[in-house]
């Protein structure tokens, strides 16, 4: 029990810090030249969703299929954050074909998961949710 909530806590406070290292902070752009619109790019960030949990141990790939290097495993039972999904490299599953790739973010290694071995629920439905992964 105590070993779970410290995991939050320390969770939290990652997230927390990741936050604040990503917004926008206007302090830092005083006396600095005023950007045109033509000089300014945007990317949208999306937040992480999840918790999800890995029904098999599985390896985190660089890309969306089997076909790219390993970059990491994922045991089974362990819990991992999304940012997104895209469609890759088809991976015969239990249930048959699956196309769909996740892409992983936060703790542990960061690349793409194999959507066949990761309990998502409707999550995958929802519009939004989990959103598609921009090129």
């Amino acid at each position: 029990m105590l070993g779970t909530l410290l995991f939050f806590a320390v969770a939290i406070g990652i997230f927390a810090a990741a936050y604040f290292v990503l917004i926008d902070d206007d302090s830092s752009d005083r006396g600095a030249a005023t950007a045109t619109s033509a000089d300014v790019t945007s990317t949208t960030v999306h937040p992480a969703a999840g918790p999800y949990r890995v029904t098999t141990g599985v390896n985190v790939r660089k890309g969306p299929g089997t076909t790219f290097p390993t970059v990491g495993t994922i045991e089974t039972g362990h819990v991992v954050f999304v940012s997104c999904v895209v469609d890759g490299e088809p991976v015969d599953a239990p249930t048959g074909p699956v196309t769909k790739w996740l892409r992983l973010t936060g703790f542990g290694p960061v690349g793409y998961l194999t959507v066949a071995y990761v309990d998502v629920g409707d999550d995958l439905s929802v519009e939004g949710k989990i959103p598609v992964c921009s090129a």
